[in-house]
C-alpha cells in the first residue's frame, strides 16, 4: 500500500464583501436640533413664514437622509454651486430688508405676533448666514451634517421660499419685498438638487465598480501566493516540500 503525503494547494476563502456601517448619530441629533427650532418658530414668529421654516427643515431632512446620507458630497462643483447660491441669499435678504419684509408680513396676514428687523437681522441674515459658510467648509471634508444644510437651502431657503415670493404678490395685490430675486433663488435651488442627486449616483456607482473590482483583486492575490511561498522557503535555505511514498 503507497501512501503520498503531498501539500494540499491554498484554497481561498469566499470574499464576502462586509456591509460598511453607517453612524446614525448625525440623523438623531439633526433631528433633535429640527424639533427644537420648529418648536422656537412657531413659538415667536408669525405663524405663515413659521409653518414655511417647518416644512423646508422636513424636507430638508427627508431629502438628506433618503438620497445622501451614506454618501457625503465630494464633488466641489456641488460645493461652489451651494456657495454660489449662499451669496445670492445675502442679495435676496438684502432686498427683503430695505423692503421692510418683516413688517410687510405682519401686515398680509394681521398676525398679533410683531416681527422686528432686528430679530430678523439677527437670526435670518447673521445666524444662518454663520451657518451657510459653516456647512460649506464642513461640505468639503465630507461632514453629514454639513450635508444637511445644503439640503435646507435647495429646498428651503431656496425653492419653498422661491415658491412663497411668488405667492405673496398675489395676496397682496402688488409689489412685495423679495420678489425681484425670487427667480435666481429658484433656479439656484433647481440646479443644486440637480448636482446633489448627480453626485448621489455617481459615489454610488464608484463604490459599487469598487466592489466588484476586490474579489478578482484578492484572486490574483492568492494565485500568486503558493510559488511565493516556495520562493521564500528556498530564500531561507529551507528545503521543499516533495511528495513521498512508502511501502
Amino acid at each position: 500500500m503507497t501512501a503520498a503525503h503531498v501539500e494540499q494547494p491554498h484554497r481561498p476563502e469566499e470574499h464576502r464583501p462586509e456591509r460598511q456601517r453607517v453612524e446614525r448619530f448625525s440623523a438623531v441629533a439633526v433631528a433633535a436640533v429640527i424639533i427644537g427650532f420648529s418648536t422656537w418658530v412657531l413659538l415667536t414668529l408669525p405663524l405663515q413664514p413659521a409653518l414655511i421654516l417647518v416644512l423646508a427643515s422636513v424636507l430638508a431632512f427627508v431629502g438628506w437622509t433618503t438620497i445622501n446620507y451614506t454618501h457625503p458630497v465630494r464633488s466641489r462643483k456641488v460645493v461652489a454651486t451651494y456657495l454660489c447660491a449662499v451669496a445670492f441669499q445675502l442679495v435676496h435678504m438684502a432686498e427683503e430688508y430695505t423692503g421692510h419684509f418683516p413688517h410687510e408680513i405682519v401686515e398680509l396676514f394681521s398676525s398679533p405676533r410683531d416681527w422686528s428687523e432686528r430679530s430678523f437681522l439677527l437670526t435670518f441674515v447673521f445666524g444662518f448666514g454663520a451657518l451657510w459658510c459653516l456647512a460649506a467648509a464642513g461640505a468639503l471634508y465630507q461632514v453629514r451634517v454639513a450635508n444637511f444644510m445644503l439640503w435646507f437651502y435647495a429646498l428651503g431657503a431656496g425653492m419653498l421660499n422661491a415658491i412663497s415670493h411668488f405667492v405673496f404678490p398675489i395676496l397682496k395685490g402688488g409689489y412685495f419685498p423679495g420678489l425681484y430675486t425670487a427667480f435666481g433663488h429658484l433656479v439656484l435651488s433647481v440646479l443644486l438638487i440637480y448636482f446633489l442627486i448627480q453626485e448621489t449616483r455617481r459615489l454610488k456607482t464608484l463604490e459599487a465598480d469598487a466592489g466588484r473590482a476586490e474579489p478578482s483583486r484578492q484572486g490574483e492575490g492568492t494565485r500568486t501566493g503558493s510559488p511565493l511561498r516556495r520562493t521564500s522557503r528556498r530564500a531561507h535555505g529551507l528545503p521543499q516540500r516533495r511528495a513521498s511514498s512508502c511501502v
